[in-house]
C-alpha cells in the first residue's frame, strides 16, 4: 500500500503556510485546511474570479464543492482579507488585500492602470470628515478613457471608439 500523499499545496514552505494560518487567527478565524487552501490560491497582483479560485482549489482539495469557496470568499472579504472589485466585466475578482490598492480602467480597450493610494487618501479623509463615515475604499476601480484612446478619440473629430460622441 502507497502511503498517503498530500495535496501539493501542502508541499509549500512551512513559514508560507504558518503565515496564512497567521493571518486567519489574526482575523479571529481558525486555519482549517480549506481556508488555508484557498487563501492560498490567490496571490498579490492576480484579480481572480469565484471559478478561477474553485479551479486552482478543487484539484487540491477533490470534495470541496463552488459554493464553500464562494461563502468562504465572502467571509474573507468581510474579515479584510481579501477584496472584491468589478474590474469592468461584470465578475467579482477577488485578490488578497496587503494594502491598499485601485485601479483606473478604460472602458474602451479594456487597459488597467494601477492607482496611487496617495490620491485617493483625500477622498476617504473627506468622507470621514463630511458625513462621519469610515469607507472602506481599499480596492477601487474608476472607469473612464485611458490617454491612448483618448487621443484616438480627439484625432477622430471627439468621438469615441464605441461610436458615440463626446
Amino acid at each position: 500500500m502507497n502511503p498517503p500523499t498530500h495535496p501539493p499545496f501542502f508541499a509549500v514552505a512551512e513559514a508560507s503556510r504558518e503565515a496564512l494560518a497567521d493571518r486567519l487567527r489574526r482575523a479571529g478565524q481558525r486555519a482549517t485546511p480549506q481556508r488555508l487552501v484557498i487563501l492560498g490560491a490567490l496571490r498579490p497582483g492576480e484579480h481572480l474570479s469565484a471559478d478561477e479560485v474553485f479551479a486552482r482549489v478543487e484539484p487540491l482539495l477533490p470534495g470541496v464543492n463552488r459554493s464553500t469557496v464562494y461563502r468562504t470568499l465572502e467571509l474573507f472579504r468581510d474579515l479584510g482579507l481579501v477584496s472584491e472589485t468589478d474590474l469592468g466585466a461584470g465578475v467579482r475578482q477577488f485578490e488578497p488585500l496587503d494594502g491598499r490598492h485601485h485601479h483606473l480602467v478604460c472602458h474602451f480597450c479594456g487597459a488597467r492602470i494601477e492607482l496611487d493610494d496617495a490620491l485617493v487618501a483625500p477622498l476617504r479623509e473627506a468622507i470621514q470628515a463630511r458625513y462621519g463615515f469610515a469607507a472602506g475604499i481599499d480596492h477601487l476601480a474608476l472607469f473612464g478613457r485611458c490617454a491612448a484612446c483618448e487621443r484616438g478619440a480627439e484625432g477622430a473629430g471627439g468621438a469615441d471608439p464605441a461610436g458615440g460622441s463626446r
